[in-house]
C-alpha cells in the first residue's frame, strides 16, 4: 500500500510534526534529521513515442492471467504497513522495546503487550523513572545511562514508535503533550545536563594541523602504514564535500574518476579529481547521486591539503589504472608526459573495472606474520571516528574532535560563500531545506564580529572564525596520559583494595576469582578514564592561573606534564613521507611536478609498512629479567643474523627462545627498521614462545593457506606441515 503523504495541516502538531528521524537530533555523527522518499517514475526513460500495440502484446505474452490472480491474493501488506526505519533507528527501537519489555516483568505490571495497549500516565512515568535508575544492561554489565535532557527525550520519541507499532496508532495528544513536562521534571530531579553537543567547525588551519600530527606522530600507530594515508585521504575528501562520513567511507574505486583536464585559462594541465558518494542515507528510497570534482592546486604552498596526492599514491599503490600496470609502471613522474588531444577538453585516467565494487577504504587483517589490506572488508565508522578522535587529543584539543566538524565546516563555508547559494549548499549536504542546516549545522558560535558591523567598522573576521573553532584552544601541554603518580593513585582507591581483598579470599583458578579478577580491571579502567576526564577538565582553567601567576613573578612557563608514553621512533619510510611533505615550494613547473611525484612514490612507500600496535606503557614492576641464552648474539655478529641463525636446533632436545616467523617478518624490514629488535627479541622462556606461536600465528592461519618459513626459504604444504617443520627445526612446540 502507499506510504502516507503527511498533510500540511499535521505539520506544527506537538505528535504528528515528529520524524522518525528526529531520534539523532542528539547525535548527528550517524545521521541528520532529514530526508525524503525518492519518486521514480518507471517511464522517465522510455521514449514517449511508445508502440502501445507491441508493448500490449509484450504484456500479454509475459505469464497467463492466473499468475497476476495468484499474486493479487498472496500479497501480505502487513509488511508494508510500516515506516521504513534506517539501520540506527531499528537498534534504538530495539533497545527500548527490551527496557520495557525488562521493566513490566520485573516490576509486576505482567504482559509488556498487553500493558502496552492499555497505556496511561502513571506507567510512563514509572517505566521512564525507572529508565533513569537503570545501571545494568544485560548480563549485569554497567552501561552508561542517561546522562542528558536530549537523550531522554529521545528515548521518549522511540518508545512513542514502539507504542505506535506495538498498537497500530498514534499515543493520544494529550498524553503526549502531559509526558512532555514529566520528561522536563524527570530531568532536573535528575540533575541531566541540557547543554548540547559544540558544533564547532574544523577550519582549513585545523585540518592542516590535524593531518600533519597523524603522518607524523609515533605516539599512534596502525597496523599498516596504509591506514594512516587511507585516514588522511578521508579526511581530505570529506573536507571538500560536507557529505556525510559514511558516504566518504563507503565510496568504491568505482566511484572515482581521474581526468586530466585543459586549463580554460591558458595554463598547464591540471588533475581533477571526481568521486561520487553513491550511499548516502538510502533507506528511504534511492537518492539522486552527486559528483563532487577537486581540482589540482598549482603550486600549493603546503602538500598537507593534496587531496590528489594521496589519492593518487593509493591509486599507484593498488596499480589501479589500466594504462600503468607492471612491468610499464615505474612512478608518479610519468604522469607528467600526459597530453590531451589537440581539440579536446580532457583524458580520462581510467582505472580497473575488476576494481569497481572494491571499497577504497579498507581496514588491515592479521597474517600469519602480520597484517595486509583486506580485499572486500571496509573500515567501520566507529574506526575512523576513534582514530580522528586520538589526533585530536595528541593536538591537546579541548572538546572531543568528530568528523562532523569537517561537516559543519563545510557547511558554514558554503553559507558564507558569495559563489554558493542555498540551493547549493543543501545539495553538497544532502539537505531538502534550509531547516536542517539551521538547527544542528550553523555554529552556535557565532563567526561574525557584530559590535564591528553595528559600529560600521572592519569585521574581524579572521579572529573570529579561529575563536570560534575546533581547534581554538589547542595546546599540546593539555594531559593526554596520567602521570605516575596518578596511576598509582588508583590502586590505593578503597574500591580496589576491597575487591583485591575479595578476590584473595577465593579459591584459585575457580570461575568466582576469574570473575572478580574482571571486575577488578573493569573497575581500574573506570578509575582510570575517570581520572584523566576529571583532570583535562580542570586543567585548562588551572594551568591559565598558574601561567599569568608565573608570568606576573617572573618566571616565565611551566613544564608540561611528566608522562611516559613510551612512543617508538618514526619509521625511515615515515621519516621519508614527512619530508616529502614539508619540501619547500619551487617556483618552477618541472619543480612542481618532481615535488608532486616524490609525495607520490614516498606515500605508495609508506603503504607498505608493517607499524604494528602502538606501544604501551609497561609494567616495570611486573617485568622480568631475561636470562641470556647460550645463543646470544655476540657483539660482532649483526644481531638479526645472529637471530636468524639462533633458530635452528642442532638436536631434538634444544629449545629456542625466539620466533622464527617474527625473525622472518624482520628480514623483510630495513637494517635501521626500530621493529626489527622486537621481532628479533628473545622470550622470557620457550614455554612463552610456545604461546606467542599458538596465539600469534597458528591461530590466524586458515586451514587451507600453505604458509612460508622466510628463514629457511621453503614453502610449507599445511598448517600442520608448518608446525611438524616448527618442531623439528626450529625446536618450537605447538
Amino acid at each position: 500500500m502507499p506510504r502516507r503523504q503527511r498533510s500540511r495541516k499535521d505539520e506544527y502538531d506537538s505528535d504528528d510534526s515528529f520524524s522518525p528521524e528526529d531520534v539523532f537530533d542528539v547525535d548527528e555523527e550517524a545521521s541528520d534529521a532529514e530526508s525524503d522518499i525518492t519518486e521514480v517514475d518507471p517511464f522517465d526513460d522510455v521514449d514517449c513515442h511508445v508502440d502501445v500495440e507491441d508493448l500490449a502484446d509484450l504484456l500479454g505474452a509475459a505469464h497467463p492471467p492466473e499468475f497476476y490472480q495468484r499474486i493479487a491474493e498472496q500479497v501480505d501488506d502487513s509488511d508494508l504497513d510500516t515506516q521504513d526505519y534506517s539501520p540506527g533507528t531499528e537498534r534504538l527501537l530495539d533497545a527500548v522495546e527490551d527496557h520495557w519489555q525488562r521493566f513490566c516483568r520485573g516490576n509486576g505490571f505482567g504482559d509488556p503487550c498487553r500493558r502496552l495497549k492499555s497505556i496511561y500516565l502513571g506507567i510512563l512515568v514509572s517505566f521512564f523513572t525507572w529508565r533513569l535508575d537503570l545501571k545494568t544492561g544485560k548480563d549485569d554489565r554497567k552501561i552508561k545511562g542517561i546522562k542528558t535532557a536530549s537523550s531522554l527525550g529521545t528515548n521518549w520519541k522511540v518508545f512513542r514508535l514502539v507504542y505506535e507499532k506495538a498498537v497500530g496508532a498514534k499515543l493520544d495528544p494529550k498524553l503526549n503533550r502531559q509526558m512532555h513536562k514529566v520528561l522536563r521534571r524527570l530531568a532536573k530531579d535528575y540533575k541531566l545536563s541540557t547543554k548540547k553537543r559544540e558544533n564547532r567547525c574544523m577550519t582549513i588551519d585545523d585540518l592542516k594541523e590535524q593531518i600533519e600530527t597523524t603522518v607524523s606522530t609515533p605516539e599512534k600507530s596502525f597496523d599498516l602504514g596504509e591506514l594512516r594515508i587511507l585516514m588522511v585521504l578521508f579526511l581530505l575528501l570529506l573536507a571538500p564535500a560536507g557529505s556525510r562520513p559514511m558516504a566518504i567511507l563507503r565510496l568504491r574505486f568505482g566511484d572515482i574518476r581521474v581526468v586530466l583536464a585543459r586549463d580554460p585559462e591558458g595554463g598547464p594541465h591540471k588533475l581533477l579529481l571526481q568521486f561520487t558518494p553513491e550511499f548516502t542515507k538510502t533507506y528511504l528510497g534511492t537518492k539522486d547521486a552527486k559528483t563532487f570534482t577537486v581540482p589540482e592546486t598549482l603550486f600549493d604552498p603546503t602538500l598537507l591539503l593534496s587531496p590528489d596526492a594521496f589519492l593518487l599514491g593509493i591509486l599507484f599503490r593498488h596499480r589501479a589504472f589500466r594504462a600503468f600496470r607492471a612491468p610499464d609502471f615505474v612512478s608518479a613522474s610519468q604522469l607528467v608526459g600526459l597530453d590531451i588531444y589537440p581539440g579536446e577538453r580532457e583524458l580520462r585516467l581510467p582505472l580497473r573495472r575488476d576494481l569497481d565494487d572494491v571499497p577504497l577504504f579498507r581496514r588491515a587483517v592479521k597474517t600469519l606474520t602480520g597484517f595486509e589490506m583486506s580485499p572486500t572488508e571496509p573500515i567501520t565508522y566507529s574506526m575512523m571516528a576513534g582514530w580522528i578522535k586520538k589526533i585530536g587529543e595528541l593536538l591537546g584539543r579541548l572538546y572531543p574532535t568528530i568528523c562532523y566538524n569537517l561537516r559543519y565546516n563545510a557547511g558554514n563555508e558554503l553559507d558564507g560563500s558569495p559563489y554558493a547559494s542555498d540551493a547549493i549548499r543543501n545539495l553538497a549536504l544532502d539537505h531538502n531545506s534550509s531547516v536542517p542546516f539551521q538547527k544542528h549545522y550553523l555554529g552556535r558560535q557565532l563567526r561574525l564580529d557584530t559590535w564591528a558591523i553595528i559600529r560600521g567598522q572592519e569585521p574581524q573576521q579572521a579572529l573570529l572564525k579561529q575563536a570560534c573553532s575546533i581547534g581554538h584552544a589547542n595546546s599540546k601541554r593539555r594531559p593526554t596520559e596520567l602521570t605516575a603518580e596518578q596511576l598509582a593513585s588508583v590502586n590505593t582507591d578503597p574500591r580496589i583494595r576491597k575487591l583485591e581483598e575479595e578476590v584473595k579470599r577465593l579459591p584459585h583458578r575457580s570461575e568466582e576469582r576469574q570473575k572478580a579478577v574482571r571486575a577488578v580491571r573493569s573497575e581500574k579502567q573506570r578509575l582510570k578514564r575517570a581520572l584523566l576526564e576529571r583532570t583535562k577538565v580542570e586543567w585548562t582553567d588551572e594551568q591559565a592561573v598558574e601561567d599569568i601567576q608565573n608570568q606576573l613573578q617572573g618566571l616565565g612557563f611551566s613544564k608540561s606534564m611528566d608522562v611516559d608514553t613510551a612512543s617508538a621512533p618514526q619509521r625511515p619510510a615515515q621519516k621519508r613521507l614527512v619530508d616529502a611533505l614539508t619540501a619547500p615550494v619551487d617556483d618552477t613547473l618541472e619543480g612542481y611536478y618532481r615535488r608532486r611525484a616524490n609525495l607520490i612514490d614516498a606515500i605508495v612507500a609508506y603503504c607498505g609498512v608493517a607499524e604494528g600496535r602502538t606501544a604501551r606503557r609497561t609494567n616495570v614492576s611486573a617485568a622480568k629479567k631475561q636470562v641470556p641464552s647460550p645463543g646470544s648474539p655476540s657483539p660482532e655478529e649483526s644481531p638479526l643474523k645472529a637471530a636468524m641463525l639462533s633458530v635452528f636446533i642442532e638436536n631434538e632436545q634444544e629449545r629456542p627462545r625466539r620466533c622464527f616467523l617474527c625473525i622472518g617478518a624482520a628480514l623483510t624490514l630495513g637494517p635501521d627498521d626500530p621493529h626489527v629488535q622486537k621481532l628479533t627479541s628473545e622470550f622470557y622462556t620457550s614455554g612463552d614462545l610456545s604461546k606467542h606461536f599458538r596465539r600469534r600465528h597458528l591461530k590466524l592461519l586458515p586451514d587451507n593457506a600453505k604458509p612460508r618459513c622466510e628463514v629457511c626459504d621453503f614453502d610449507l604444504t599445511c598448517k600442520m606441515h608448518l608446525q611438524s617443520h616448527a618442531m623439528k627445526v626450529h625446536g618450537t612446540v605447538s
